[in-house]
């Protein structure tokens, strides 16, 4: 898929997918921005991206966000949109901390927990799904995103609640109560609740953006 990457273009989606994350309702949101970043003549579009990413890690500094790219794919770009602070604080929680630990992530510094998935994410980087393979077919990525590969710890970089992350890796995805932004496993009540919150902050921070808003505007600075 071919796109603009400049500053505006990249603002656009992550005001789409990463909402909930300005306003401060879970510490960090991933999403593919479309476009083969792996092919031999991919430097300049790499940069122009990069670039992008600098202009709106300006924006939101001041609110305590930051973004990265995560993995380089030839269906896209995952970039990252974190609250470095509150995300720490997150996998510095047991529930978080020793599966992490047991699935090999150094846990000394956010930086070196972010360097594994970022490693684990650009080795999956070949590995297409069944569908894919059986077809000979590159990624058939979805408007939701990458359908390849994500190793199964990514639910506690998002923020996902402990138990469901725990639950999505034991239960291998199968066998949820209901499917939103994660799949749910347990207080489905809970789940719903934070669902509708998502929507509407989405859905708020859309309308804002159409009418001018910039992500430094949209961006809300969290109590730590």
């Amino acid at each position: 898929m071919t796109r603009t990457i400049d500053e505006t273009s990249l603002e656009r989606a992550i005001v789409r997918h990463c909402s909930p994350t300005l306003a401060g309702l879970k510490p960090a949101s991933l999403f593919t921005f479309p476009g083969d970043f792996t092919a031999p003549d991919a430097a300049a579009r790499r940069c122009a991206l990069e670039a992008a990413i600098d202009a709106c890690a300006h924006q939101v500094m001041p609110a305590g966000l930051a973004l990265c790219v995560l993995a380089w794919r030839s269906c896209g770009a995952l970039v990252y949109v974190y609250r470095p602070h509150e995300l720490a604080a997150y996998l510095a929680d047991r529930r978080a901390a020793v599966p992490l630990s047991r699935a090999g992530y150094d846990l000394s510094t956010l930086e070196s927990c972010l360097a594994t998935l970022a490693e684990r994410l650009s080795a999956m980087e070949g590995k297409r799904p069944a569908a894919a393979q059986a077809t000979g077919q590159p990624c058939p990525c979805t408007k939701r995103g990458c359908a390849r590969a994500f190793p199964h710890e990514l639910g506690f970089f998002l923020g996902y609640p402990y138990e469901d992350v725990s639950a999505f890796i034991e239960h291998a995805g199968q066998d949820y109560l209901a499917v939103g932004p994660w799949k749910v496993y347990s207080n489905l009540e809970g789940a719903l609740a934070t669902f509708a919150r998502f929507r509407t902050a989405t859905a708020k921070m859309l309308r804002a953006h159409e009418s001018g808003s910039r992500l430094m505007q949209l961006a809300v600075a969290t109590t730590r």
